[in-house]
């Protein structure tokens, strides 16, 4: 039976229909609140300073009261919606660079003097020509490199072409800029701004500068493609049925792993996606094209990490995630509760925990979407070193479902920065911290395994 007229003229999911008075005094109220939030944040500094903490905290609470009611703006304005988001991490480019950045930036310089990051700290007698001003800024001085091959490579390439702590950013925010016009054009303006009003995201890659903005996109394109190519059609049995990997969904999953096989080698949590890939690809279309799928996703990894190993000597343990040394400002939910009281556990422990999780949810999700949600939620719970921004890794998976908990931990991850008030530098995290940061995302995560059980909705949006 067709639709009434009534549907064309009133329901907010018709390309007929036309926002309220109403919807748009929230769109602009909300677009506001995020902006002038982003302004006193940027105003406040760096929270890594004990006195900006509290102006910090009340630009934040303000971004976030804008992010928050963003999440019932009407499907209306994309164009708008990615205006605002440009705007917002604009206002975010004068901020200094975090120490994260100023650290790998100058890793790079380190190896394009020909000194090799894995092996020299940067406390090092012999480097003592190639400290600066930024120099004093790096924490854990006596700390080799622990960043992936690929990302010691990229800010090489940057220090070599002249980039400083500004530029870089630039180019983060422009990559992150590109994402959200994806997110647009792929999901509609009201699910693509909780990635673009996102105070966590704007601060975390156009404030401080963490390159999480360069992992998100490989890791964007390679679930998109597959989605639209693999879940939206029908499973993976349609590589075999559409003339293999020389036919068109082969190509383009191939394409997909590529992808997807660039973000692990930046990040390594992205590598059970890849391998996600493969065995479906394997049970539904034959052995021949799953072993091609994985090794077309493994081939960036191979590439740096095998660069990394033969010329710069680097232990590939020391790139672990798991291998990461658990300072005082780490967030841990299950290590940091069970070191709490008195049940301290190896982080080799959590690493064998995390894959024989990730291996029962490869045979047990039949869909990209649920099982990278999934796996890396549980890897965040039992990650041994997490930060804020690492959040932010559920982002290319998260936005189609409106996951709760990535919408939730992008408001509570602001309590975080409250553990600096009145000190300078790293300081402890207390228990109530922890436990108002991860509290909600924990009920989003549940809330998430329960309820999201099939797939989303057709693959084109109608309306924006």
């Amino acid at each position: 039976m067709l639709r009434s007229l009534t549907y064309y003229e009133k329901s907010s999911n018709s390309v007929f229909y036309r926002a309220t008075k109403k919807e748009l005094v929230l769109f602009l109220f909300s677009a506001f609140l995020f902006l002038l939030g982003c302004y006193r944040m940027s105003v406040a500094g760096l929270p890594e300073l004990g006195e900006n903490v509290s102006s910090f905290l009340v630009g934040a609470l303000l971004a976030s009261c804008g992010f928050f009611l963003s999440w019932f703006n009407s499907k209306r304005w994309m164009w708008l919606m990615i205006g605002v988001a440009v705007v917002g991490r604009l206002l975010f480019l004068p901020l200094p660079v975090s120490e994260d950045l100023v650290r790998r930036m100058w890793e790079g310089e380190v190896l394009d003097s020909n000194f090799n990051p894995y092996e020299v700290s940067p406390g090092a007698e012999e480097l003592e020509l190639l400290r600066s001003d930024s120099w004093e800024r790096i924490r854990d001085k006596d700390q080799a490199s622990s960043q992936s091959p690929l990302s010691l490579a990229i800010f090489r390439l940057f220090y070599g072409m002249g980039f400083n702590g500004w530029g870089i950013k630039t180019i983060l925010l422009v990559v992150d800029i590109w994402i959200c016009i994806i997110l647009a054009m792929r999901y509609g303006s009201q699910k693509a701004a909780l990635y673009g009003w996102n105070p966590l995201v704007a601060f975390s890659v156009a404030g401080e500068g963490h390159m999480e903005s360069l992992m998100i996109l490989p890791a964007l394109g390679g679930f998109l493609i597959w989605e639209a190519w693999v879940d939206r059609k029908g499973g993976a049995v349609i590589i075999s049925t559409n003339g293999g990997l020389s036919g068109g969904p082969g190509q383009m999953v191939s394409f997909a792993a590529l992808l997807m096989g660039l973000a692990a080698a930046m990040n390594l949590v992205f590598l059970p996606i890849v391998l996600w890939m493969f065995w479906h690809v394997l049970v539904k279309s034959g052995i021949k094209t799953g072993v091609a799928i994985l090794f077309v996703g493994l081939i960036p990894l191979l590439a740096f990490n095998g660069w990394g190993s033969v010329t710069l000597n680097v232990d590939l343990k020391m790139i672990s995630p798991f291998s990461a040394t658990v300072f005082a400002d780490t967030l841990s939910l299950l290590p940091g509760t069970l070191s709490r009281i008195g049940m301290g556990l190896s982080p080799e422990f959590f690493f064998w925990l995390v894959l024989i999780v990730s291996l029962l949810l490869i045979f047990r999700n039949a869909s990209m979407e649920r099982f990278a949600n999934l796996y890396i939620g549980t890897y965040l719970i039992l990650a041994v070193a997490v930060y804020p921004w690492d959040f932010l890794w559920m982002a290319p998976f998260a936005l189609g479902t409106m996951h709760l908990g990535f919408r939730l931990v992008s408001l509570s991850a602001f309590i975080y920065f409250a553990a600096f008030v009145g000190g300078e530098g790293p300081v402890a995290l207390k228990s109530w911290h922890s436990a108002a940061l991860w509290i909600p995302f924990l009920i989003g995560v549940l809330w998430y395994a329960i309820t999201f059980r099939t797939k989303s909705s057709g693959f084109y949006v109608r309306s924006y």
